[in-house]
């Protein structure tokens, strides 16, 4: 009994998914909190909490949140919601759940429910649905991430209490560890009055974030080191923010670009940069980039892309590298239409440098540059026909593997206009490893493009870990 007490009521370093952020004493809940970046109001959060009994027998609890934002994303307006149905059992415990992401004239939706050990997941992209199976741990329980924080309230919290629980990200369809710590109690000001919180700071992929909860379990402001901010506020303040109100519009490009200390000539083949704030784990070395000195925190790169001879690639199909052939989950390679796509584009072409570049410039040429705030899939670029580099890249990446060319993501810096962007562009093997940028059209990708790492969307991700500490200097370049 008594190990089914300690359990019951948090083992160390373990908990019940749901079970620090509801509490029966608290049947009800609804809580709107503005975001806003760097003071400006951009969007809000409105999470509502209530008992449900479920059709199929049994009781628990129905999560509804739905979150909107809306800034300028390189001079253009960008609308975003995020929207989720979760249903969590009278133990805690994850049951099933809905959420959508939609920008613009981009949608994507995913769904789950739990069955035994597993969660059977459904994803939608346009219509067309592809399922994945995830096993789940027995010890720990799962919750949903949010897209700016995946909880809202808390039950009783304490000084140096320590949860580690596991999050389903609907973003990479992958479980993720989250770990949150209890770490001191102080007073603040909220709606004018001076009020007691625990703070509690949580870690989730490398990205810090502080909470000020107050001691009936609301959290009433949330805030990461760059210049992200939740408050929680009255409906009335919050719903002002749906059409973005504020005349403070702030670019969210320019705040996470990397200035650039030189004007980088048009076509440059070769750098030399220094850079500072890329820690370990990250893919800096490749086929055209290498480290050439490491000095304390900083490390020299330099970049040099070289022609290829077109003599010298391989025919079509190629069997190597396997892996970069096979499809994902939103790398749809194996769907009827984009096989259709890449035989039209690629023709009776047998070079597979050629077929390559026939892809490259299709893309170029045929996908409307637009800047979209989405977690980019082939078949729903393949509808829009719209897209940013990454709407490019994962649409390219599905076509070339189509038509039988071992392709992969490369995410990190390019130069344009006077600061390094973060930005994503495809490489191609055919014989060796090829970097383009249907973006730009650049059949070979120039030397201003700075590899930071390399992967589907779950690897890109990590990217936040380098938002805002990335610092470079140009040292040479021809």
């Amino acid at each position: 009994m008594g190990l089914l007490l300690k359990q019951e009521l948090f083992d160390e370093g373990k908990t019940a998914a749901y079970k620090p952020f509801l509490s029966k004493d608290k049947l009800l809940s609804d809580q709107w909190m503005g975001i806003y970046f760097n003071d400006s109001p951009v969007g809000f959060v409105h999470t509502l909490i209530e008992p449900d009994t479920f059709k199929k027998g049994g009781s628990g609890y129905r999560i509804l949140n739905d979150t909107r934002m809306n800034f300028m994303l390189f001079q253009k307006r960008s609308l975003v919601r995020f929207e989720a149905e979760v249903f969590v059992d009278e133990d805690y415990r994850l049951r099933n759940f809905d959420f959508s992401l939609s920008s613009g004239a981009h949608e994507m939706g995913v769904s789950g429910k739990v069955i035994g050990e597993f969660m059977e997941v459904e994803i939608d992209s346009r219509g067309k649905i592809s399922k994945k199976k995830i096993k789940l741990p027995q010890e720990e329980g799962v919750i949903l991430a949010n897209i700016v924080s995946p909880f809202h309230s808390f039950g009783e919290l304490k000084v140096g209490k320590r949860y580690s629980l596991k999050v389903f990200n609907p973003f990479s369809l992958e479980l993720e560890s989250l770990a949150l710590d209890v770490t001191k109690k102080e007073k603040t000001l909220y709606n004018g009055e001076e009020i007691e919180v625990y703070v509690v700071k949580s870690d989730y992929r490398g990205l810090e974030q502080t909470s000020w909860v107050s001691p009936e379990g609301e959290v009433i402001r949330e805030e990461t080191g760059m210049g992200w901010v939740l408050l929680k506020e009255d409906a009335s303040i919050v719903s002002r923010m749906r059409n973005n109100a504020s005349n403070k519009d702030i670019e969210l490009a320019e705040l996470v670009s990397v200035p650039s200390n030189v004007e980088l000539r048009k076509g440059v083949n070769h750098v030399r940069i220094i850079i500072y704030g890329v820690g370990e784990g990250f893919d800096l070395e490749s086929q055209r980039q290498r480290i050439v000195e490491r000095k304390g925190e900083s490390k020299i790169i330099e970049i040099n892309t070289e022609p290829v001879d077109i003599e010298e690639a391989l025919s079509l199909p190629i069997d190597e590298m396997h892996e970069f052939l096979e499809p994902s989950d939103f790398i749809q390679s194996r769907d009827d239409d984009i096989i259709s796509l890449a035989r039209r584009i690629v023709g009776s072409e047998k070079n597979s440098l050629i077929a390559a570049q026939k892809i490259n410039q299709w893309l170029f040429k045929n996908i409307y540059k637009v800047p979209v705030v989405s977690i980019p899939s082939a078949i729903d670029v393949l509808k829009t026909r719209e897209g940013d580099c990454n709407e490019h890249t994962v649409l390219f990446a599905a076509l070339a593997r189509a038509a039988g060319i071992p392709a992969k993501i490369n995410v990190g810096l390019v130069y344009t206009g006077g600061r390094f962007y973060y930005h994503a562009w495809p490489g191609v093997y055919v014989g060796k490893w090829v970097e383009m940028d249907p973006t730009f059209g650049q059949d070979i990708a120039d030397a201003g493009h700075i590899k930071l790492l390399e992967g589907d969307i779950n690897r890109q991700l990590d990217i936040v870990k380098l938002l805002s500490k990335i610092k470079l200097e140009v040292i040479e370049q021809r």
